[in-house]
């Protein structure tokens, strides 16, 4: 029986109602705050703690940690590292070609010579391509796809949070505005919700053979 993308979203309202939520504050808070000013108010609050830990955050929405994690899920089903290495792919494709049309400055490159903004010493900055935030992109959609995957629905609650820690890290490391994460973040939903809606309207992604693993092979 074939699913509408209504059917999908309702299956995961766990996830959706939240997540919405999360939008709304967010979309508010930028409504409300200019570009630059809302950056530099954050970007006055540092300590070494945070340093380290938004440094291990933002490995998060890493592209090695993807591939790492679509590793592990041929040890658990072939259909969750199709999944996972697939909305890689396609929200990263997506990004990377916004990225060049949009091709607006970081911050390190829009407050040049006009405000100095505190970095994190020995901490590499790039200068452009910020807008839309690829790591934002990659930890979100790696959210919709473990809430996706996990069967225990009523856990879900901690996935946005973790996602959300991981896009804020790119604005803590001064890489990238709120804009650029916000954008990124809902690309991530969007674009994995979407291929999901694909996916499971495609008859070779119910293919028994996806129902194996390296562990347990069918």
């Amino acid at each position: 029986m074939r699913k509408s993308f209504r059917d999908i979203l309702r299956e995961h309202i766990t996830f959706i109602i939240p997540f919405l939520i999360l939008v709304i504050i967010c979309f508010v808070i930028l409504l409300t705050n200019a570009k630059a000013e809302l950056f530099l108010r954050t970007n006055v609050y540092h300590n070494a703690f945070f340093d380290e830990f938004f440094k291990i955050c933002t490995l998060l929405g890493d592209v090695v940690t993807t591939l790492v994690i679509c590793i592990a899920m041929l040890f658990i089903r072939y259909r969750f590292a199709v999944l996972t290495f697939l909305a890689y792919a396609y929200s990263s494709v997506i990004v990377q070609i916004l990225k060049r049309i949009f091709d607006s400055p970081r911050p390190s490159k829009f407050f040049e010579g006009l405000n100095p903004i505190r970095t994190i010493e020995g901490y590499p900055l790039y200068e452009w391509n910020s807008f839309p935030s690829g790591h934002s992109t990659n930890a979100f959609t790696l959210a919709v796809v473990l809430s996706f995957i996990l069967s225990h629905r009523s856990r879900h609650w901690i996935i946005i949070p973790i996602a959300v820690l991981t896009a804020f890290s790119r604005v803590y490391l001064a890489q990238h505005f709120f804009q650029d994460v916000f954008a990124g973040a809902v690309l991530g939903v969007v674009l994995t919700f979407q291929l999901i809606w694909c996916l499971e309207n495609t008859e070779w992604y119910h293919s028994p053979t996806l129902d194996g693993s390296l562990l347990k092979r069918r």
